[in-house]
């Protein structure tokens, strides 16, 4: 890990060793984790970041759903064809043959907001409807034209909404994913009806719908449209830009996206990268798309399936040994892969590991692992580094995959985990 504070936890762990050796050949074995009745089906590669040596390995070679794991290989592919800076455009476009019409036009910025200028968003310093309508007003007062109809334009990615039939439907109702489209207004949430600037547990299932509610709504707020409602149509071909907002750079995203798992932005991610390697931003151009890009660094994507840039889908294909290759150059500073590496959740302190390996009988690795972390109806997994008891440096994918995942596989997968923290340098199976 290049920007991490190593350096002192290996003085630390080499003075220890100093006093206490370890005698020669001796070894670490995972022999009680292993038998674990809630380790299923485990592909998993443990790599010692220094020397490069396979410690560890199972099943890593074959592919298999990954769960969010999948973000570590979305980041890389954002990151690749992006770049950390690259900011996501949303405008509204007239044709000048009928300029009283407008268009909303989305760009797969998931993260445009409806609250008001004083009302934080979901998404932190997210582009607002407000300043698009504000442009609007500003646009149609000079000159002299009068909103006569409204659109919204969500055909970017080939369609109004997509949504893949191994996705559960708990997504909608839970919160944690809508159907993907090219325009979503707070990826599609939805608020209390009582108290608008209050969040539900919920996304919509028509968030195009949405899109253009919202934005007639905030039209009203300038006084434009009043009466109207938005139909969903393509802009014509001659349209012109009269107002816009961009998102975060990719980077904000990326983190946004690891740290809390967030399936919405990585679809967008996805599809927007789609389009600018030149693909057509559907999900069946995510396959060749991870294969040309991830392939392009020397990995080997000839045995990977990629069904949704979430890992959602259980049947997402991707070698758990792909993840670690990737992992390795994120180790190496490869590209603009340190955005990736500063995303990842820390065991104890961020994101989705706050409340793991941080307590009990694992305090002792509090901030130790840095970890994307996965699950899914059929899963749990777990890719990233950490900083083992002895001070080696450890790059780990895990998958522990049952017919009906449940806490009992995640504490074991952890417990398996935990083991190669306490084993370092001598795990040895």
């Amino acid at each position: 890990m290049q920007t991490r504070s190593k350096s002192l936890l290996l003085a630390i762990s080499l003075a220890i060793t100093a006093l206490f050796p370890t005698p020669a050949h001796a070894s670490c074995t995972l022999d009680k984790q292993l038998t674990s009745k809630n380790i299923k089906q485990l592909h998993v590669e443990v790599l010692n970041a220094t020397t490069g040596e396979t410690l560890f390995s199972k099943d890593e070679q074959q592919p298999a759903r990954t769960a969010s794991v999948m973000k570590v290989l979305t980041a890389a592919v954002a990151l690749d064809v992006l770049g950390p800076d690259y900011r996501i455009t949303t405008s509204v476009v007239v044709s000048p043959k009928d300029p009283g019409r407008i268009y909303l036009v989305g760009a797969g910025d998931i993260t445009l907001s409806r609250m008001p200028g004083n009302i934080t968003s979901y998404y932190a310093k997210a582009p607002k409807l407000d300043t698009l309508t504000k442009q609007i007003a500003a646009w149609a007062k000079a000159s002299s034209v009068s909103i006569s109809a409204v659109s919204v334009d969500s055909s970017l990615f080939g369609g109004d909404k997509e949504w893949h039939p191994t996705w559960s439907k708990l997504g909608l109702s839970s919160g944690y994913m809508a159907p993907v489209s090219a325009l979503q207004i707070d990826a599609a949430r939805i608020t209390s009806t009582k108290n608008p600037n209050y969040w539900l547990a919920q996304r919509t299932s028509a968030p195009v719908k949405q899109a253009g509610d919202l934005f007639v709504a905030s039209l009203n707020k300038q006084g434009l449209a009043s009466g109207l409602r938005a139909t969903s149509a393509k802009a014509p071909s001659d349209s012109v830009a009269i107002a816009s907002v961009q998102s975060r750079p990719v980077s904000e995203l990326i983190a946004n996206m690891l740290r809390v798992s967030d399936n919405s932005i990585a679809e967008a991610l996805g599809r927007v990268a789609s389009i600018k390697y030149g693909l057509d931003g559907s999900m069946a151009s995510l396959t060749p798309l991870y294969k040309k890009v991830l392939k392009a660094r020397g990995l080997d994507t000839s045995k990977i399936s990629i069904v949704d840039a979430s890992g959602l889908s259980r049947l997402n294909q991707v070698p758990a040994a792909l993840i670690n290759d990737l992992l390795v150059l994120v180790n190496q500073g490869a590209g603009e892969y340190e955005y990736l590496e500063a995303g990842l959740p820390v065991s104890g302190q961020s994101g989705s590991l706050r409340s793991r390996f941080a307590t009990g009988s694992k305090v002792d690795s509090k901030g130790k692992v840095i970890a994307k972390t996965g699950y899914i109806l059929t899963g749990y997994s777990l890719a990233g580094f950490l900083i083992a008891k002895d001070g080696t440096e450890l790059i780990f994918t895990v998958y522990n995959l049952a017919d009906r995942a449940h806490a009992n596989h995640r504490l074991a997968m952890d417990n398996l985990v935990y083991r190669f923290y306490q084993c370092g340098a001598s795990l040895n199976s």
